[in-house]
């Protein structure tokens, strides 16, 4: 992982358990049920990246013309472990939607309770874990919310705070909504055939702007960033989220599962309705899309399924089509950073140097 994030990513990772540890108790308190899940969250945060998290604190120093100090870091800290938390809530739900039972390379958190549930013989474990999983997501959502709207920030910073809040709370209901025409382009039928231009829409409000935007312009916000950041990192982010799904729907075609995390065929069973997808029928002949479309959506596309697609779209040029749009909008995610109002800080080069670094890992990574 990237230099810039190896060296924010642990002040994030001991907020998120900072956080659950004086959480638990309470949490312990309504049913034991409540302790488990403070664990289990805090389980789940740790095991990954933390992208979001860390990027606070880089919308911050990008803005920022000294470097934070010890009270806006540990502020930073928790905005990041915020995000993290939100972040949680979603893939928890996400999951249950997807049908997806590998999650960072561990049980996802709905089958880890169908899986207490069938130990102890309880009824219809299938429904028992998936509608605790559901709670579970809920639960994170609002820890994510009660964390950024008690910041420990003094009393001349908490306008920027109830700002962060709001902003959040607004970007996460468009997530909601783009979630929903995801899933719905999943089901078939009538309208469920997106055209590039449906696809990158919600591609960019389902991922792009609560993965990038949405944390780069929190920090910015605590930073008291001038119109100008906010523009630049809104569309920068919004461009990088975009970068992000599209190399997210390559690695779920392509992808290893023990790189991933989870199973490589996910997209193929589900039937996701992905720029790739859409290139590789575009591109099929009537023989070549007969076959993919006994092979998408069925429940268990198998090896020689994945084989099969994979195949088509090197053939098709679908992926290399994909790979061009991935330039693309990583170049502008670039210019964006670059057309940001110069700020003399060491903190501010840094950080420049590091969202360069990330574009970067965005279209090259393997997980």
């Amino acid at each position: 992982m990237l230099i810039y994030f190896q060296q924010v990513r642990p002040g994030v990772a001991k907020a998120i358990r900072d956080i659950l540890t004086t959480y638990a108790p309470r949490l312990a308190a309504v049913s034991p049920m409540g302790g488990q899940l403070a664990a289990r969250l805090n389980e789940y945060a740790q095991s990954g990246k933390m992208i979001r998290g860390i990027l606070v604190r880089m919308g911050y120093e990008l803005c920022a013309a000294e470097a934070p100090d010890a009270a806006m870091v540990r502020v930073l800290d928790r905005a990041g472990a915020a995000m993290e938390f939100f972040q949680a809530g979603l893939l928890i739900h996400d999951d249950i939607m997807d049908r997806d039972t590998m999650r960072r390379g561990g049980v996802t958190v709905h089958t880890q309770y169908e899986r207490d549930a069938t130990e102890a013989s309880a009824s219809d474990p299938v429904h028992h874990g998936l509608s605790l999983g559901m709670c579970a997501g809920d639960i994170a959502f609002f820890l994510g919310f009660h964390i950024l709207s008690s910041l420990p920030v003094p009393l001349d910073l908490q306008e920027r705070s109830r700002r962060v809040a709001a902003f959040s709370a607004e970007e996460l209901c468009w997530v909601g909504v783009a979630q929903m025409q995801d899933v719905r382009n999943g089901a078939g039928g009538l309208g469920a055939d997106p055209d590039p231009a449906q696809i990158l829409r919600v591609y960019r409000y389902k991922t792009g702007r609560y993965t990038f935007s949405m944390p780069l312009m929190a920090g910015a916000m605590l930073a008291n960033g001038s119109p100008a950041h906010l523009e630049a990192l809104e569309q920068a982010g919004e461009n990088l989220g975009v970068v992000f799904q599209l190399k997210d729907d390559e690695l779920g075609i392509f992808g290893e599962t023990g790189q991933l995390g989870k199973r490589a065929d996910s997209d193929i069973r589900e039937d996701k309705k992905t720029l790739l997808r859409h290139f590789l029928f575009e591109a099929a002949d009537a023989g070549l899309k007969a076959e993919l479309q006994r092979i998408f959506g069925s429940p268990e596309p198998g090896e020689a399924g994945l084989k099969f697609v994979r195949e088509a779209m090197e053939k098709t040029g679908a992926r290399d089509k994909v790979r061009e749009y991935m330039k693309c909008f990583a170049m502008e995610a670039s210019d964006r950073i670059a057309s940001l109002p110069q700020e003399s800080g060491a903190c501010t080069a840094a950080a420049r140097e590091a969202f360069q670094d990330l574009f970067r890992y965005s279209v090259e990574r393997r997980s």
